[in-house]
């Protein structure tokens, strides 16, 4: 079978779950390749060994005459983002008359200013087989606004996980090391987890708080937090291996956006880290509060504060919370992502 990803860019360092997908798909013997409009930053790579270099792109800039033709060789379309799925991978599966699919994911469901509408959700093409959705969330979302419940399948986002199970250690038996891993925007949240952090610093002797992504945040920056900006993936993961607790401090932007399942807490229960994270969307799919990690409110500093006290005072909690992460992480596997996406979706 043969597969083509079509997308608006890639590779795209941020989007992991992309490559992920793609190279379990391939160790399940799909044929599969990447189309994409623009071709991202060739040094970009998704860790170490051969499945950390990207897939090439066989193919660019989607508005070209030959884009459907190109399609047509192939047995089903995937795309990814709502938006784009729908107004730009749908049009040309049409013209290429192949089947079609895409993964609806956050901005694309929640942001006012991009998100797609619930008449072009009830309106879905015949020729797109199912929108697959990271959450039972998402899934009422896109129910409520008109989708057919037998269009869409929940398959969470993918996560090389296995290379992490592997290389885990312990989990933590005392929190010293704090991190937070995401781009500098609103819905991350990470305002509230530096003020949450502030308040028990100083009587936390030791406590650090480092936030990947947020360099800039504070004009000058205490003793003990610390702000960088993005990293290349494989030093991210050295970063939660060496963490204590990895947290995810989501919230609703102004302009409607919202995380999903940030895949940053998959890969921590991988790593045994326990987690911090915000009631959101679709993250009690994931984070069972007590088991491998702790949820808050959004936007809750009193709560988020409490938390990390708690933790603080409590390590053998913290080492118990690491110790729940693999299991409920399984899901999220790319492997078995791979094999939901074939046997849901491509082969419907």
């Amino acid at each position: 079978m043969r597969i083509a990803y079509v997308l608006a860019q890639y590779p795209v360092l941020s989007q992991t779950f992309v490559h992920a997908e793609l190279c379990a798909l391939r160790a399940r013997g799909l044929d599969v390749s990447v189309v994409a409009h623009e071709a991202g930053d060739p040094g970009v790579r998704f860790g170490d060994g051969p499945d950390g270099a990207p897939f090439p792109v066989v193919h660019t800039d989607l508005r070209s005459p030959e884009t459907p033709q190109v399609l047509a060789g192939f047995d089903h379309l995937h795309g990814h983002f709502a938006d784009f799925g729908l107004r730009t991978l749908a049009p040309l599966a049409e013209a290429a008359g192949r089947p079609f699919s895409f993964t609806a994911h956050a901005y694309d469901l929640f942001r006012r200013d991009a998100c797609v509408t619930a008449d072009e959700l009830a309106a879905l093409p015949s020729l797109c087989s199912k929108i697959v959705t990271i959450s039972r969330f998402h899934r009422d979302f896109l129910v409520d606004r008109g989708v057919s419940p037998d269009r869409v399948a929940v398959i969470p986002n993918a996560a090389r996980l296995a290379d992490l199970l592997r290389a885990a250690g312990a989990p933590p038996t005392q929190l010293r090391r704090i991190l937070a891993v995401g781009r500098p925007i609103p819905k991350k949240g990470f305002a509230h987890l530096v003020q949450a952090w502030a308040r028990i610093a100083a009587g936390c002797p030791g406590l650090e708080l480092t936030i990947l992504g947020g360099e800039g945040m504070v004009e000058d920056p205490p003793a003990g937090l610390h702000l960088r900006g993005m990293v290349p993936y494989a030093e991210v993961l050295a970063e939660m291996g060496k963490a204590d607790l990895i947290v995810a401090p989501c919230v609703i932007a102004p302009d409607g956006d919202m995380d999903g399942v940030p895949t940053v807490l998959a890969e921590a229960g991988a790593l045994r880290r326990p987690v911090l994270a915000t009631t959101l969307s679709g993250i009690p799919d994931l984070v069972v509060h007590g088991v491998n990690g702790l949820l808050v409110p959004p936007g809750d500093e009193d709560a988020l504060a409490s938390a990390l006290l708690r933790l603080y005072r409590r390590p053998a909690e913290l080492t118990l919370l690491g110790s729940g992460g693999p299991a409920l992480a399984a899901c999220h596997d790319a492997s078995v992502v791979a094999a939901a996406l074939h046997h849901e979706v491509f082969a419907a």
